[in-house]
This record gives structure tokens, C-alpha cells and sequence, in this order.
């Protein structure tokens, strides 16, 4: 399992005092840098290689500024291309207050084609199936 860190900033609030609900994606994403540079690790755009194929959250609590967020990431599912992160996200309180989950694809952009994960990466990434022990179910859609 992965754990990123995030305080909220007040240009993450929005006009009702919380966070808006674009920035736990944001963070969702930056929980995800340590996998990106697992395939590439420059970070460069030039040699990009991940498609974000589908993401979610459920919001369960509300976050407010100059909180601190734990961001939590694991991996959910492992295929020959494509693999989910599940991500779980709870305040210093230890209140849960998101459940996120990305499907991401390795991808070839200039032969516009999925392609198979190295196996130096599928190593790291199965690494990290555990999740928290007490992180929330995502909903039922």
C-alpha cells in the first residue's frame, strides 16, 4: 500500500467552505505519482505511457481547510495491460471521507495500442495489494 499526504489549501475550498469535489481527484491523482514513475521514470510527457481509463469517488465526508489528508492507494486488479488502483482517503481524525477507484491502461501512443505491463512493473505493483484494514467498500453503482 501506497500513502501520499496532503493539507488542504484554501484554493482547494470552494464557496461553501469545503473542498470542492474536483480536488479529491486531484489528490487521487498525485497518490498515483510513485505508480506513474514505476512506468516512467523520468515523468516526461514525451515518453507518456498511461491512459486513465475510467475513475470514481464516493464522497463520505467533507473536508475543510488546513486539514490533513491521508491519502491511501493500492492495487485492486492486476491484468495483462490494464490494473485498478483503489485509493481511500481519511482525515487526521481518522474519519474516512472518500473512496476512489482508477482503471488504469499501459498505452502506446504512437501506435495508438494497449501494451502488455513489464514485468519489473507488475513486480512493484504487486507489491502493494493490501489495502487499509478498515477502509470503506466503494458503493454499488
Amino acid at each position: 500500500m501506497l500513502h501520499y499526504e496532503h493539507v488542504i489549501r484554501f484554493s482547494d475550498c470552494d464557496g461553501l467552505g469545503h473542498v470542492n469535489n474536483a480536488v479529491y481527484f486531484t489528490m487521487m491523482e498525485e497518490a498515483r505519482r510513485e505508480v506513474f514513475a514505476w512506468f516512467n521514470p523520468s515523468l516526461s510527457l514525451d515518453s507518456w505511457n498511461l491512459i486513465v481509463a475510467s475513475a470514481r469517488c464516493d464522497f463520505l465526508a467533507q473536508m475543510t481547510y488546513g486539514e490533513t489528508i491521508h491519502v491511501y492507494t493500492w492495487v485492486g486488479k492486476l491484468g495483462n495491460s490494464s490494473f485498478v488502483l483503489e485509493h481511500a482517503l481519511q482525515s487526521a481524525n481518522q474519519i474516512w471521507v472518500a473512496r476512489g477507484q482508477a482503471t488504469l491502461l499501459h498505452y502506446d501512443y504512437s501506435k495508438k495500442a494497449a501494451m502488455r505491463i513489464p514485468e519489473d512493473v507488475r513486480r512493484h505493483l504487486q507489491e502493494h495489494l493490501d489495502a487499509p484494514i478498515d477502509a470503506p467498500s466503494l458503493h454499488e453503482s
